[in-house]
């Protein structure tokens, strides 16, 4: 691919693609710090996680990571579900953490709101401390990433998983669930991901160029992923989408075999998420039958998985052998590399954002909303 014909936001997406190494080196240490000097000193009897897009599925990635590492019922909801649905029954003595990188949406500062006047806890996490949702939440955490050029987002995600990640450690560590060497431990495996990241995006990057140049405009393309990596797969098609323009479908593994299987044949191309794990055995299941259907099956899975390779056309190893709770940090990168070689061997452009009338309209449909007070908008009697 020749980058001097690329579009200046193809080179700011792979330039996000990249920094991510460096970020994820460093920002658990970081992050955990900040979460340190919050004053956050009791344990939570449930955490919601809280967002749009990518920062919503960046809490359906990380929810587990809650539940195992510090005891507590957790739950991804997007903002919308969160602050016209949820909110109304939640307890008092939840948690709720809202993501919004820009920290201007307007239904995740809803969410915020409508929580705290609920007297439920609050905390978000955000790129822009002087943001309306910095303003809005009891707490708030810089995510402190330093690639912010225009872009489908890849660090911005990154840094949300980290947050998320840490303040799971926090939280075990204030409920005891974890001791400080434990939750030290946690944050250093979180770090080490970051050899991991650059030898997965080195192996992935050229099987993946050559990929996003031989589908076409009209083919099919799923992202399949179980537990963590159901949100691995929603970031995935979203990646897609905003960075090409290409409608694609993230479903649930199980999910697939229910649905979309009947829509698949040749023309499909379905990205099965398979990291060694309690879903592992399903993805190689789903592999076989995407093959059976005459579509063409890519393996996201562990470098050393022979297994699964071998029921796939083509393999995008993962390196690191991560936990699957941690999984999600590394196999993000084929969702991203994917949307960046596809919209850039086609020379298309970001979001559809060529056509300024259509940036306006979602400008004023996501920062633009009008936010609703608690009373106002509720359950039908």
């Amino acid at each position: 691919m020749d980058m001097t014909k690329i579009d200046l936001a193809w080179a700011n997406m792979i330039a996000g693609i990249e920094a991510q190494e460096s970020y994820l080196r460093e920002a658990p240490f970081v992050l955990y710090e900040q979460l340190k000097r919050l004053a956050i000193s009791e344990r939570p009897s449930r955490v919601y996680l809280t967002g749009c897009g990518d920062s919503w599925y960046c809490g359906m990635a990380t929810r587990f990571a809650f539940e195992e590492w510090a005891g507590i019922a957790t739950e991804p909801s997007q903002a919308m579900e969160f602050s016209r649905y949820l909110v109304h029954h939640a307890p008092t003595d939840a948690l709720v953490v809202a993501i919004s990188n820009s920290g201007r949406v307007s239904r995740t500062i809803e969410a915020v709101k409508r929580a705290d006047q609920r007297g439920i806890e609050t905390l978000a996490g955000t790129a822009d401390m002087a943001s309306g949702i910095a303003r809005a939440a009891r707490f708030a955490v810089d995510l402190g990433y330093a690639e912010r050029r225009f872009a489908p987002g890849t660090s911005s995600y990154l840094a949300s998983l980290v947050l998320l990640y840490c303040l799971a450690v926090r939280l075990g560590e204030l409920g005891g669930r974890l001791g400080p060497a434990a939750a030290r431990a946690k944050l250093e495996e979180i770090s080490e991901l970051a050899q991991a990241m650059r030898e997965t995006i080195a192996a992935q990057r050229p099987l993946l160029e050559e990929l996003g140049a031989r589908v076409g405009r009209t083919d099919q393309v799923m992202f399949l992923g179980a537990g963590p990596n159901y949100g691995t797969a929603s970031f995935s098609m979203a990646k897609l989408i905003e960075a090409g323009r290409h409608n694609a479908v993230g479903q649930e593994l199980e999910e697939w075999a229910h649905e979309q299987y009947f829509v698949c044949g040749p023309g499909s191309y379905v990205f099965v998420l398979a990291p060694q794990g309690a879903g592992v055995d399903r993805a190689r299941e789903q592999l076989w039958a995407v093959r059976q259907t005459g579509a063409f099956a890519i393996a996201v899975c562990d470098a050393g998985d022979g297994e699964t390779a071998a029921l796939a056309d083509l393999t995008l190893p993962v390196f690191g052998r991560s936990s699957e709770t941690l999984s999600p940090l590394c196999y993000c990168v084929a969702g991203e590399l994917f949307g960046y070689s596809f919209a850039a061997s086609k020379d298309l452009k970001m979001l559809g954002f060529d056509d300024e009338h259509r940036k306006q309209v979602n400008f004023r449909q996501i920062f633009e909303s009008r936010i609703v007070p608690l009373g106002e908008a509720k359950l039908s009697e």
